[in-house]
């Protein structure tokens, strides 16, 4: 009879570390091998703007520690499906990234046509990009209980400026309305300098707009800001109440940038492209780049932090939208 196999306790301890040893080095190795080619990024957006030019000041960065070549892709339109697909359709082995803005949270919340935590693995926010409630030179409205006193006596009267229905700015807003009862008109525009050419001309009655207009405009008294829409005062603006301070109590709203992979990127590689890309982010070189588009530069300190952030902007977005008859089709 042949005799039974009984494992002795040395022989268990070895085991196991053989198993763990083999665990761990394809994890090794895939790190290792990374990158084995050229990166490319996606951008959903047109060539020029502020996201673009951050960037590809960041690209040069990356191709100097990642020693291989960086690719930009712009892929507009589409309400940033045609970038989020061609991403979808490349491997998930780390070489093709694409770069998020909060905007397409908005479209996500709206039209439930992708999922960004889902689909993606976000690494990490790269920029931010403070907001602030403005009216017109000639606007009687002080302060924002002002504004407010006057759209709650005088339903739909009060107008503003956003990018259209379904925007960040304009979920905001309606936000606001919410909480502070009343309910305004929503005006469309082209973007950020047409609302505010919108809001000096009168020909609405505010907007949300980045603080670096209001930063531009504020000194020569073409528009007065009313509110910070932001956690803390803005050192722009020292004096002006932060929107709760205003008396107005909503969540603060920042625009921001960052980048993500595909979902089943193996997480050596995920950890290799954070910490790479959060260096290349605060890089003086793209700092230098950004600053002027008013951009706070931010790299989140795990890629963990950027997909909370997400799912926070979600959550209000979501929320707000209840009862709002949104189509972006």
């Amino acid at each position: 009879m042949p005799t039974t196999f009984q494992p002795t306790r040395r022989y268990a301890i070895q085991t196991c570390a053989a198993l763990a040893a083999g665990c761990v080095l394809p994890t090794a190795r895939a790190q290792a091998d990374f990158p084995r080619g050229p990166i490319k990024i996606i951008i959903p957006l047109p060539a020029g703007g502020a996201a673009d030019v951050g960037v590809r000041a960041m690209a040069i960065e990356l191709e100097k520690s990642l020693k291989h070549s960086v690719v930009i892709e712009n892929k507009p339109s589409g309400l940033y499906q045609i970038g989020l697909q061609a991403l979808l359709q490349a491997p998930a082995d780390g070489h093709t990234l694409m770069h998020l803005n909060s905007g397409m949270v908005a479209v996500q919340v709206v039209q439930k046509r992708f999922d960004l935590n889902r689909q993606l693995i976000p690494l990490t926010v790269s920029g931010e990009t403070p907001m602030v409630l403005m009216v017109g030179p000639a606007s009687p409205h002080k302060a924002l209980k002002d504004l407010v006193a006057f759209g709650r006596a005088n339903p739909g009267k009060l107008t503003y400026a956003t990018p259209g229905p379904g925007s960040i700015e304009h979920l905001k807003v309606a936000e606001i309305e919410k909480v502070a009862g009343f309910t305004g008109l929503n005006v469309a525009y082209k973007g950020g300098p047409d609302m505010v050419k919108a809001v000096i001309g009168g020909e609405v009655d505010f907007a949300i707009a980045p603080a670096i207009f209001a930063a531009q405009f504020a000194p020569k008294g073409q528009v007065k800001v009313l509110a910070a829409v932001d956690a803390t005062r803005l050192k722009e603006f020292p004096e002006v109440p932060t929107i709760v301070e205003a008396g107005v109590n909503v969540s603060p709203l920042r625009l921001w940038g960052g980048f993500a992979v595909l979902a089943g990127t193996p997480a050596p590689i995920v950890q290799r492209l954070h910490r790479e890309l959060a260096a290349a982010a605060t890089a003086p070189s793209v700092v230098e780049r950004l600053t002027p588009f008013g951009m706070l530069i931010q790299a989140s300190k795990k890629p963990e932090d950027f997909r909370r952030q997400i799912d926070l902007d979600a959550a209000w977005m979501s929320e707000t939208a209840k009862g709002l008859k949104l189509d972006l089709n």
